[in-house]
């Protein structure tokens, strides 16, 4: 069996003194930038990880990292900023990277992170499997909205999201229900809970799906709505039998969806009822407030936190819980009403 690479061997691949990347693994500043290149590559191209002595002085560091893909994503840049007074409550301090949609940028940013020495780090969004080799043992991660297989994950409970949104549009008299989950092709996990959610509602209501009243992974979660997706939904809205009600799997969709039924002529909610996910803080300020499944986000980043400092805590089975779901919650504004027939 191959024995694991050494500060020695980092060294030598890279043609430089043990001390140099002793220096570079400490995020010392003084380190030439050339120098600092060359080892980084050693270390990723050897796999390199620390060894004990820098996992000890890592256990004792107060710093958390915090790994996401875009902060212009409402709800992303809202849980960072709850995770960030949990830290501070806990003496902890937080240090943020935004990795963009490029592999090459995560691990570079997940490098980053790793030579600050933090603590634990903090996913909020799905990582390459090249960055996330990077994170050796001695660093915990916590993944947060994303079911990882083996690794502790934080989420809401997607499915049960859904399935309460369909519950409260069925209520309302509506029987030709959609589901929107345009901008979660990243997140295939995601997606596919809520939808298996929507679908579970559906099949409690005794209501069918139309495959014409389904708008899935159109665009992506990484970036700002494609230029032409007004057009997509223009077009999905615009069917002579389309849903009178609608699912959307993000706020960020339902808000996209009201612009594109203002632009149709379409009423919301006497024409259209609409639900998101999420509950943004726009969702209650846009010009319907949006009815939608709350997450909780304080009480998310909260256990995010302590999970991140403490570990995972055993369950009543005395078993240390890996997953760990989150209730959601029906919060009703203005973009849901009674179905009225002769209203198109």
């Amino acid at each position: 069996m191959r024995r694991p690479p050494t500060i020695i061997d980092v060294a030598s691949y890279a043609g430089v003194s043990k001390s140099s990347v002793s220096n570079v693994l400490q995020g010392k500043k003084t380190v030439d930038v050339d120098i600092r290149k060359r080892v980084l590559k050693a270390i990723d191209e050897l796999g390199y990880r620390p060894n004990a002595g820098a996992r000890y002085m890592r256990q004792r560091s107060k710093v958390l990292g915090v790994v996401v893909d875009d902060l212009t994503n409402p709800f992303h840049a809202e849980l960072a900023t709850y995770i960030e007074a949990c830290a501070a409550k806990r003496m902890h301090s937080i240090l943020l990277v935004v990795t963009g949609s490029q592999l090459e940028n995560q691990s570079s940013r997940v490098r980053s992170l790793i030579e600050h020495r933090v603590a634990a780090m903090m996913f909020l969004s799905a990582p390459g499997k090249k960055a996330l080799e990077l994170v050796g043992p001695e660093i915990r991660k916590v993944f947060v909205g994303i079911r990882m297989a083996k690794e502790l994950s934080i989420a809401v409970d997607d499915s049960a999201g859904t399935s309460l949104a369909v519950e409260h549009l069925a209520a309302l008299g509506h029987t030709k229900i959609g589901f929107v989950s345009a901008m979660l092709g990243n997140d295939p996990n995601v997606e596919a809970a809520r939808f298996k959610g929507y679908q579970h509602g559906m099949q409690v209501a005794g209501l069918g799906i139309e495959e014409g009243h389904l708008l899935r992974e159109v665009g992506n979660r990484n970036s700002e709505p494609r230029p032409n997706y007004q057009e997509v939904l223009k077009q999905f809205l615009g069917r002579k039998n389309r849903p009178t009600a609608l699912v959307a799997a993000l706020d960020r969709v339902a808000l996209e969806i009201i612009s594109a039924a203002d632009a149709l002529g379409i009423r919301i909610p006497e024409s259209l009822s609409l639900v998101g996910f999420d509950d943004i803080t726009i969702a209650s300020h846009s010009r319907i407030a949006l009815t939608t499944i709350a997450q909780p986000m304080k009480d998310l980043a909260r256990l995010v936190v302590d999970t991140a400092i403490d570990g995972p805590s055993a369950g009543a089975d005395g078993k240390l819980s890996t997953t760990i779901g989150l209730p959601p919650r029906l919060v009703v504004r203005g973009s849901t009403a009674p179905y009225l027939p002769n209203v198109r």
